[in-house]
C-alpha cells in the first residue's frame, strides 16, 4: 500500500514506514490521534523539513513528542494553536528567503494566544449560563402581536 505524505507530498511504501522503528511510532501517534489532531500537527511539523532534504522519521517523532508535550492544554486550544501557527507560517514560507523551524517558540506564543481566547470563551459562556434568560421580541408585527397575547393569558 502506498502511502502519501500530507507535509512533502513524497509517496512511499506503508512497509518503508513500517521497518523503521521511529516510523512505527510515528505511525502509532498518528494513529492513536483524533484526525483533526493528526492533520495539523504533520503539517505544522512540516515547517521544520529542511529545503532539500526530507524529514527524517527520527526527528519527526521527536518534533512530534515536542509538541504534544509542550503545554498542558486541551486538545482543542492545542488544534487552534496548531491552525494558528500554519496559517502563519504558510504566508511566511511563501516569501523569498524562507527557512525552516528550528525551535517551538511560534507555535508556543500561538497556543497562548488560543488558550487566552479558549478561557474568555469559557468566561462569557459561564456568564451567560448563569444570567437570567431574558425575552427576546420577534422582528415582525405579527410575532410581537402573538406575545403581546400570550402575555394577556391567565
Amino acid at each position: 500500500m502506498q502511502l502519501n505524505c500530507p507535509v512533502c507530498h513524497a509517496t512511499f511504501p506503508i512497509e518503508s514506514a513500517l521497518q523503521h522503528e521511529a516510523g512505527r511510532e510515528v505511525m502509532a501517534m498518528l494513529a492513536g490521534m483524533q484526525p483533526d489532531l493528526s492533520l495539523p500537527l504533520m503539517h505544522y511539523i512540516g515547517y521544520f523539513r529542511p529545503a532539500k532534504q526530507q524529514l527524517g522519521w527520527g526527528r519527526a517523532l521527536r518534533l512530534m513528542r515536542e509538541v504534544v508535550g509542550l503545554l498542558p492544554v486541551p486538545a482543542e486550544t492545542l488544534v487552534l494553536g496548531l491552525v494558528e501557527a500554519a496559517r502563519g507560517l504558510d504566508e511566511k514560507r511563501a516569501q523569498p528567503g524562507w527557512k525552516p523551524l528550528g525551535n517551538h517558540n511560534y507555535l508556543k506564543r500561538c497556543l497562548e494566544s488560543a488558550q487566552a481566547r479558549h478561557e474568555a470563551g469559557t468566561v462569557v459562556q459561564a456568564a451567560l449560563a448563569n444570567a437570567a434568560p431574558t425575552a427576546r421580541l420577534p422582528r415582525s408585527q405579527a410575532g410581537q402581536a402573538l406575545v403581546a397575547l400570550e402575555g394577556m393569558k391567565g
